[in-house]
């Protein structure tokens, strides 16, 4: 004995949509609620409803002013991500979807309410942790030169090339050496690198006076 299909064409969509929302809800629990509308009755719309601690509504609760103004034609069928509040004050971020049948009437609606209470500590933490206070450095740059040994490699290397060019190994750097060091320095652009004056002077057995003003003497001539 068969028995048969009293579901209409209408029952069809609303289980489609219900399952839908079921699984979307599940996904995202317990932050997303997922309501299934029948605007057909809006007094008592809601025939679905997923995570329902976020609203607090039940199955048999009417619709919003959202599903009123849905059935008066005054929203698009989509509308995404718009500041909403549950009953209870708490922000949400509010989706919904119009549910249209076979005739592309307006039968119901698929609503989702993201809840960003739970999330609102977090970005305050993120913010806290995240921000900085470049006025207490004045001019201090923006990144630190973290590994300093490597510029007084680079500058080590250029003054042994020097040495090494010009046989001067075991010997004392005469003032005029020492010039033409700091003039390669300053054009290969080791001089602008931080740290570069301190470790160039000491390796230059000079004091930084002396080698700034080394570097005024290149400069100007």
């Amino acid at each position: 004995m068969s028995v048969k299909n009293l579901k209409t064409a209408n029952d069809h969509i609303f289980d489609h949509y219900t399952r839908v929302g079921e699984i979307i809800s599940e996904k995202f629990s317990p932050y997303l609620e997922v309501i299934i509308h029948d605007l057909r009755n809006p007094e008592h719309s809601i025939i679905a409803i997923f995570n329902s601690h976020i609203t607090g509504r039940k199955i048999g609760d009417g619709t919003s002013d959202i599903g009123y103004k849905k059935l008066a034609n005054e929203l698009p069928d989509k509308i995404v991500n718009y500041e909403n509040k549950s009953p209870s004050g708490s922000k949400m971020k509010s989706s919904s979807l119009t549910i249209r049948d076979e005739h592309n009437k307006i039968i119901g609606s698929m609503a989702f309410n993201f809840d960003l209470a739970p999330f609102e500590n977090i970005q305050e933490f993120f913010n806290t942790i995240t921000k900085t206070n470049i006025s207490q450095l004045g001019d201090f740059p923006k990144q630190e030169q973290f590994f300093m040994w490597d510029i007084r490699d680079e500058l080590e290397q250029e003054l042994n090339k020097y040495i090494i060019a010009n046989r001067l190994q075991g010997k004392a750097l005469t003032k005029k050496d020492k010039l033409n060091v700091v003039s390669i320095m300053n054009k290969r652009g080791h001089i602008k690198k931080r740290g570069s004056v301190s470790i160039l002077s000491e390796l230059l057995a000079i004091t930084r006076p002396t080698l700034y003003k080394y570097i005024k003497d290149i400069d100007s001539g």
